[in-house]
């Protein structure tokens, strides 16, 4: 059994580290402790640089966020500002986008989506964890409506915080997804995100069913530094530790999925290694 393996990057440092790890796709952000906004041009066109020398098949979709806030609710204004991101980052190479936006009712909002898509002229696009603040009592028909308007994947932490709390929804997401693609022959891939780790990955995969998963894989970058740090905003974010992707981490990913079989079976080894604090055990790819 295949399984899809994003890792969400804003450097391109991290970028690198998670190509190497053995990523399947970027989710590619700027501010990934605001939870992702729109990148720069500029790192993609490096990223996309570095991919095509030597070359190297890995799809890269751009975040479409202009700010931080959970509501995603934006103005006609705001989705001008969206709307330029998209067009200029897909004339740099973007493969495709992630995005999400929401009615003051928590319903998704139709015609900011529709937007979206037309602009995205057929790239793949994935509607992004704005659909974890919708009310799960009108969870299918949201899903309904993504599918209706051509998003072919969801990011989700099936509505909690993390998805190893959230498997049970996404489970039903799944069923709600499968029911959905039997009526209209739209199909949507259920991708868990928030607090994957080494430690709960197969849980997740095995539990949800799904063929897909995100992460970040990230590690905090040691520092030499020795100028003072200070906030630069309201928030003392800027102060915190910069964290970047390991490819380390994104390897050990990559092999405990790969150790899953057609039926969802684990076929390991168990190999003591040492982590980044502590020991745990590596689940390898049983080769006998």
């Amino acid at each position: 059994m295949s399984f899809l393996l994003e890792i969400c990057v804003d450097t391109f440092e991290s970028a690198v580290a998670a190509i190497q790890g053995g990523a399947d796709r970027l989710e590619l952000c700027s501010a990934l402790s605001e939870g992702g906004l729109t990148p720069t041009v500029g790192l993609l066109r490096q990223i996309k640089q570095y991919l095509s020398d030597p070359p190297k098949i890995v799809p890269v979709y751009c975040m479409i966020r202009c700010r931080r806030g959970s509501d995603f609710c934006y103005s006609e204004q705001e989705m001008s500002v969206m709307l330029w991101d998209l067009q200029l980052l897909a004339q740099h190479g973007a493969d495709g986008f992630v995005f999400g936006a929401l009615e003051p009712s928590g319903m998704v909002h139709r015609n900011h989506c529709e937007q979206i898509v037309a602009a995205a002229r057929k790239l793949p696009l994935t509607f992004h964890r704005a659909i974890d603040c919708t009310e799960e009592e009108r969870l299918e028909e949201n899903l309904n409506l993504v599918a209706q308007l051509g998003f072919s994947t969801i990011l989700t932490s099936g509505l909690k915080p993390t998805a190893e709390q959230g498997m049970e929804t996404i489970v039903r997401m799944k069923t709600m997804a499968t029911n959905i693609e039997k009526v209209t022959g739209k199909s949507l891939r259920l991708m868990p995100g928030s607090g994957i780790s080494t430690e709960n990955v197969l849980n997740i995969l095995q539990r949800t069913g799904c063929d897909a998963i995100h992460g970040s894989a990230s590690i905090v970058k040691p520092s030499d530094t020795v100028t003072r740090t200070l906030p630069m905003g309201a928030s003392n974010v800027d102060a915190l530790p910069l964290k970047v992707c390991s490819t380390a981490k994104v390897q050990e990913i990559r092999r405990l999925i790969d150790s899953i079989d057609a039926n969802g079976d684990v076929h390991f080894q168990l190999v003591p290694t040492l982590g980044y604090t502590k020991m745990f055990w590596l689940f390898l790819v049983d080769s006998q």
